[in-house]
């Protein structure tokens, strides 16, 4: 990816970004279907934090809802699956984000877990610059199930005690890369995501519009009603990215 060379096993910073501070909270399929957008639009990399409009629980592509509901059989909770993997994540008390960036460049793009270490080790200074003492696993805890958070994998971060702090799922697609994050089990000041920003990008602009470019509303629309809010989605079918995926004559990374 441009802007992702090889520095001593790191990841260089990208050349720019946009955070964007997502002013409306989302019920988790809206939120999926704006992930799915940002990846869609090329002109910058996205930085998203937002908030989530009621008590949600997610899981990944590859997991079911009745698993899902089975680790909470008894609360009152918004269940919905994600397009990226990993596990079941408890979302009412967590401090969402998402990292959408694309290339054009096609030089070799780095692995998953080169990214995910690199998007947790930008991660990890921030919260030590902000007060809360964290570490990067080298190795899986011991195997907790699929609810995420009681099961920290490889470059996951955790508090000294092995209390898991963040971890995340990433979609690899032609040409993108989307990483969804969930931070727990600790409360940050106002601006730590300008932080994570400047820790990835050497530049980065920042918006709080509610519709972040021309034509997303209307995108996230479209794919609320043909994947995330269909029983097709919920009930487990693989869906690829669709062919008419908005393109950039100037993607930049």
């Amino acid at each position: 990816m441009s802007g992702f060379a090889n520095v001593v096993g790191n990841l260089s910073p990208l050349p720019e970004l946009v955070l964007w501070r997502d002013p409306v909270a989302r019920c988790g399929e809206e939120a999926m279907a704006v992930d799915e957008a940002l990846l869609e639009w090329r002109e910058k990399p996205v930085l998203r934090v937002y908030r989530w409009a009621l008590p949600t629980v997610t899981y990944g592509y590859f997991d079911a809802e009745a698993t899902a509901r089975g680790i909470f059989p008894a609360e009152e909770l918004h269940f919905v699956r994600r397009w990226t993997g990993g596990g079941i994540v408890d979302h009412r008390n967590d401090i969402p984000f998402t990292l959408a960036m694309h290339r054009s460049d096609g030089t070799e793009r780095p692995s998953s877990a080169t990214l995910y270490r690199w998007i947790h080790g930008a991660l990890a200074r921030v919260l030590k610059d902000c007060g809360v003492e964290c570490v990067m696993l080298d190795g899986d805890a011991p195997d907790g199930g699929r609810a995420c958070f009681s099961s920290p994998v490889t470059s996951d971060l955790v508090l000294p005690g092995g209390e898991k702090l963040a971890g995340g799922g990433q979609r690899r697609v032609r040409g993108g890369v989307l990483h969804q994050g969930s931070i727990q089990n600790c409360s940050l000041p106002f601006g730590w995501d300008e932080k994570l920003a400047s820790r990835l990008a050497e530049e980065h602009s920042l918006s709080g519009e509610a519709e972040l470019f021309p034509g997303m509303n209307a995108r996230v629309a479209e794919l609320l009603a043909s994947k995330y809010r269909t029983e097709a989605w919920r009930s487990g079918v693989r869906h690829e990215r669709p062919s008419h995926a908005r393109k950039s004559s100037n993607p930049c990374c």
